[in-house]
């Protein structure tokens, strides 16, 4: 079974599965199973597509002859036995984000293996992590991590319960119907053709159409407008985020040695001086909103996977300006420099540098002051972080000032402050 213990989280498209709880029929117990079912030729639908694009076939969302060859080729590429199918030992080797993705949305045809995955304490896998994700979206916060855990059972035992289902803390297919999910690889019925059955679009798919054709509109003059900065905090942001470039994804990861996509975030705008918050839902929100069109270097960009819902945010990314990003995307890649994407991109992106009013002096209070005491408390200075500049706060300025070879004045300008990194 593939090691996910450290896996980000990272579905990057959410299209809710087909069916009811009433499609599902009564619940059977089943040993559990991490494993999506096997995809082959004469599958159809969007889980086909995001494969295709994994194994370097035409995305068309039709598993042909085509398809099989480069299922088979990626397959030998990473010494698999090459069946031609995406088995249980090819969805262990792709990777994570695109297992998830692919086993959370719909597929039908002859080529689909009927299976219906049963999830347990201690399970692991990707369909642990689509469920984690479908949960997450009905409310609870919980972590995102591969790893049937106590936090993980306790919030399907809530659910079950309040869905009026059998409270077993084991997913089985009526669990995933409730989550509607029915019809994707995590639970393909054989109760009934999967082909016969029609999709539940989810409760806000209207909403989510709407802002989706709204980032298309927004995003789409970002390649041809420089995008810069003249902020030297961001400049500084970015320097560092550049500088890790080729270092490892690692869940959970803040450097130095690697990173995951919020801790590469956090540690950037650290080497600014700035203080953001740990994970990357929490991070939107740092700053001020800026609409998608207006995005400069050094804004962050988020990724959802319900695009009318930031609580379901998996992914952040720092844009660079003309169409570029840099961030960390997921276990098995490296920090690196990327052309944006805009599939389950939101509209507003986030500049941690808007609300920095520089310089600032004894008697100031606000944001800027708790981030100063904030970045001096990182290099020792034990201030109370109360957004006031007093005394104590002035003290450890000087002190700060005079170690850098600066003017002790105790007014922090943008030389003091890129000093606090």
């Amino acid at each position: 079974m593939l090691d996910l213990r450290r896996f980000a989280a990272a579905s990057l498209v959410g299209i809710l599965g087909f069916g009811s709880f009433a499609a599902a029929g009564p619940s059977k117990p089943a040993a559990p199973t991490a494993d999506c079912a096997a995809i082959g030729v004469g599958s159809v639908g969007p889980a086909v597509q995001t494969l295709q694009r994994a194994v370097g076939a035409t995305p068309d969302g039709d598993f042909g002859p085509l398809t099989k060859r480069a299922v088979t080729s990626w397959q030998t590429a990473h010494k698999l036995t090459a069946t031609g199918v995406v088995d249980a030992a090819t969805w262990k080797a792709l990777p994570v984000p695109v297992a998830v993705a692919a086993c959370r949305q719909q597929v039908k045809g002859t080529g689909v293996t009927p299976t219906c995955t049963t999830l347990a304490r201690n399970a692991t896998g990707p369909a642990v992590a689509v469920l984690q994700n479908a949960v997450r979206a009905t409310g609870p916060r919980i972590a995102v991590d591969a790893e049937y855990g106590d936090q993980t059972r306790a919030a399907v035992l809530a659910l079950q319960s309040a869905r009026k289902l059998p409270a077993t803390g084991v997913v089985d297919a009526a669990t995933w119907a409730a989550l509607g999910l029915t019809g994707t690889p995590a639970c393909i019925l054989t109760s009934a053709p999967v082909a016969a059955v029609a999709p539940a679009p989810p409760p806000d798919a209207a909403a989510q159409a709407a802002i989706r054709a709204q980032v298309t509109k927004l995003a789409a003059a970002l390649p041809s407008t420089a995008g810069t900065t003249t902020n030297a905090v961001a400049k500084q942001a970015i320097a560092f985020a550049k500088a890790q470039t080729g270092k490892p994804y690692k869940w959970g990861g803040t450097g130095p040695a690697s990173y995951d996509c919020s801790g590469l975030v956090l540690a950037a705008y650290r080497a600014a001086g700035i203080t953001t918050p740990r994970v990357a839902a929490d991070q939107y929100g740092s700053g001020a909103s800026v609409p998608l069109d207006h995005a400069q270097a050094g804004d962050l960009l988020f990724y959802a996977s319900d695009v009318a819902k930031p609580a379901t945010i998996y992914h952040v990314a720092i844009y660079l300006g003309a169409g570029q990003v840099i961030d960390a995307p997921y276990t098995g890649a490296y920090v690196g420099t990327r052309k944006l994407w805009t599939q389950n991109l939101l509209p507003v992106v986030w500049r941690p540098v808007a609300p920095l009013a520089l310089p600032t002096k004894p008697g100031a209070t606000g944001w800027t002051v708790a981030q100063l005491q904030q970045a001096l408390d990182r290099h020792g200075a034990k201030l109370a972080v109360d957004g006031g500049y007093g005394p104590s706060t002035l003290s450890a300025v000087k002190a700060w000032q005079q170690a850098h070879k600066q003017a002790a004045t105790g007014v922090v300008d943008v030389a003091t402050w890129l000093t606090l990194g």
